[in-house]
């Protein structure tokens, strides 16, 4: 996770980070994979799992210094991770002009997986887009995901039915 810069160089950051940058490093192929992934370990947990790439905040979000924290709460909310039956919804959220990664997971999860988890699963993944920024690493920190969401929350019979979209969003 990097530093956090706030004003007018981190806004002129973020609005050179193109969408067409995040496409570049992303592309078609790349998704359809991340997407697979994201659906395949669903089938063994009761939990959801969103991605979102983002190449850059807004330019005036930029600018006031929202964090790629605050963002990834906003993304939460409005791609209804929170609402889900048992509250076993993860966000993960990337923020190439930050170069950021963050995760946020509902209660249900939460409540069972340390915070110590979370955050190296995080410095993975950092260190791994550090390194080939690509969509492997975000597929590995998927896995380990879906890892602990089936130890914590495993089906019981029949999977449940999908309760969010498996597309990742990338911005």
């Amino acid at each position: 996770m990097a530093t956090q810069q706030t004003g007018w160089r981190r806004a002129l950051r973020h609005t050179a980070t193109t969408a067409g940058y995040a496409r570049r490093h992303f592309p078609p192929d790349a998704l359809s994979r991340l997407q697979q992934a994201i659906a395949d370990g669903e089938l063994r947990h009761r939990g959801e799992v969103r991605v979102v790439i983002e190449s850059s905040l807004p330019f005036l979000q930029a600018l006031s210094g929202v964090s790629p924290r605050e963002r990834a709460r906003s993304l939460f909310a409005a791609l209804d991770v929170w609402d889900t039956t048992d509250h076993t919804g993860v966000l993960l959220y990337v923020n190439l002009a930050d170069h950021a990664v963050e995760l946020l997971a509902d209660r249900g999860i939460d409540a069972r997986v340390g915070h110590e988890t979370w955050a190296a699963l995080c410095q993975s993944l950092a260190r791994g887009l550090a390194h080939a920024l690509s969509v492997e690493p975000v597929l590995a920190a998927v896995a380990q995901i879906h890892e602990l969401l089936a130890q914590h929350f495993p089906h019981h019979g029949e999977p449940d039915a999908n309760q969010l979209d498996d597309r990742p969003v990338l911005r």
